[in-house]
């Protein structure tokens, strides 16, 4: 048996085999020096951005779509509920008791709380607020001027109720008062009777209200629901930064530009889907982290106070629930009348006002209210004033919600235009518009985030092997010495 000297065929396979070695050797460290090119930051942020954002997708999903649909509220109301207008005359408006005493009889005995003055062709609003007979029971042993503490550990304590330092002030805060309210739509004109509506908090039959149920509660008990919601907003900043993170270009260079800001609508499902969630995203990432930070107000007492914190350079948020009250040292009974004067003397201060809303008062201590608003169905720049039901004379107290707007200073002012910065109507209709559509870019953000996820994943997948390749005859140049043994032979 003729064995083949083995240095001339190292010499032709030697080259393709280390040939083939070095290129996946270097395909191999290059596929690595790919993945290492993330930065561990940025490995984090996309971690916590998949996690978190699987995590809270479904309610970010529902605050949205709710959120959408409650900006334009007034607007859609305005639209088919035609009881909210009139015919404009060249006559004054009913006086506040005419109204009343009116909408008195058709509620059969029960006393009015408001009357709401709009403009020349908007229907008058008298309300009614009915509370809940298990609260009225609690609320009749607060006129003492002590009361024991609820809390077992409390037990035998006595809190004096208008102690402002102390231990008063390590009382829970009152919750708010639920009830129905009613609101009776009436010609201002003419004092004739347009449509009774009535809303409550929990078994209401309005649309807005169930949708705003929804949007704060997710239609849970409020106690319940609306720590869930504040949750899931906290984690929808978190996304709104690391999503930032991962959106910001590697290169500002053409090409990688366009892939941030431009979505491509003529590639595949999975690009193009990869392109709203990125594109989509950072153009609506400023409105959306107002709308959160907005909106978490509502959520959590502890965010309200820090926030006021921070925009007022480290003052304390003043939350008095209190009403302001009267002096209850005269005895002469209350007169409708007076309301009349109150609403004279406001719309005198106030002509260019789009509304004037004046609360009357259901018992001796309590205050008349009114509510000046500068803009139809804005709330921000309202003046609020409250008087002496006696004397008229103006009461002050110290919330960032009373007296004049253009008094009030910066972080007060800000705080006033929370719920306007929240639906967009601090821009009017195109601050309204604008917000309407980050809102609905916000509920499409979980589902194209995880369809992207999605479509990363081998559920169900049959992996394919790859077919295997005949390997190719290579030539082998035979020794000098052996050629010419062949051919001589």
């Amino acid at each position: 048996m003729n064995r083949r000297p083995f240095g001339a065929c190292g010499f032709f396979i030697y080259p393709y085999t280390l040939l083939n070695m070095f290129s996946f050797s270097k395909s191999k460290s290059s596929s690595n020096k790919k993945k290492s090119k993330k930065s561990l930051f940025k490995r984090v942020m996309a971690w916590l951005h998949l996690w978190l954002g699987l995590a809270s997708g479904i309610i970010v999903v529902i605050v949205s779509i709710t959120g959408c649909i409650y900006v334009f509220e007034n607007e859609i109301k305005d639209f088919i509920e035609d009881w909210r207008f009139v015919e404009p005359q060249e006559k004054a408006f009913l006086l506040p008791s005419q109204l009343v005493t009116i909408a008195d009889k058709a509620m059969k005995g029960k006393h009015a709380t408001s009357v709401t003055f709009g403009e020349k062709e908007d229907a008058a609003i008298v309300g009614y607020f009915i509370q809940k007979k298990e609260e009225g029971k609690d609320k009749e042993g607060k006129g003492k001027k002590e009361g024991i503490a609820k809390n077992d550990s409390e037990k035998g304590k006595t809190l004096e109720k208008g102690k402002a330092k102390g231990k008063g002030k390590e009382e829970k805060p009152k919750k708010r008062r639920s009830g129905v309210f009613t609101s009776i739509y009436m010609n201002p004109y003419t004092g004739e009777i347009l449509n009774i509506k009535s809303v409550s908090r929990t078994d209401s039959p309005d649309f807005f209200r169930w949708i705003l149920n929804g949007h704060r509660a997710l239609w849970l008990p409020y106690d319940i629901g609306r720590p869930i919601v504040g949750v899931a907003v906290i984690i929808f900043v978190i996304l709104l930064i690391s999503g930032i993170v991962l959106w910001w270009p590697t290169k500002w260079i053409k090409s990688i530009i366009n892939k941030s800001f431009k979505i491509k609508t003529d590639a595949s499902f999975k690009r193009v889907n990869y392109d709203l969630h990125n594109v989509l995203g950072f153009y609506s990432c400023i409105f959306l982290f107002f709308i959160a930070v907005t909106g978490l107000v509502w959520s959590f007492g502890w965010w309200s106070k820090s926030l006021y914190w921070v925009t007022s350079g480290g003052k304390p948020l003043v939350e008095n629930r209190e009403s302001p009250k009267s002096d209850t040292t005269h005895v002469k009974t209350f007169e409708l009348s007076t309301v009349d004067r109150v609403l004279k003397n406001i719309a005198k201060e106030n002509p260019q006002a789009a509304g004037i809303m004046i609360s009357i008062p259901e018992k001796p201590a309590d205050p008349i209210g009114a509510f000046v608003y500068k803009q139809k169905n804005t709330y921000y720049n309202m003046d609020r004033y409250s008087f002496d039901q006696q004397t008229l004379k103006e009461i002050s107290i110290k919330t960032p919600f009373s007296g004049k707007y253009i008094e009030a200073n910066i972080p007060d002012k800000i705080r006033r235009m929370n719920y306007d910065i929240h639906v967009g109507a601090v821009l009017g209709l195109t601050g309204k518009i604008i917000a309407f559509f980050a809102s609905l870019i916000s509920a499409s953000l979980p589902i194209t985030g995880f369809l992207i996820w999605w479509g990363k994943q081998k559920f169900g997948k049959k992996t394919v092997s790859s077919p295997k390749v005949a390997a190719k005859a290579i030539p082998i140049a035979k020794p000098k010495q052996v050629l010419e043994k062949e051919l001589s032979v």
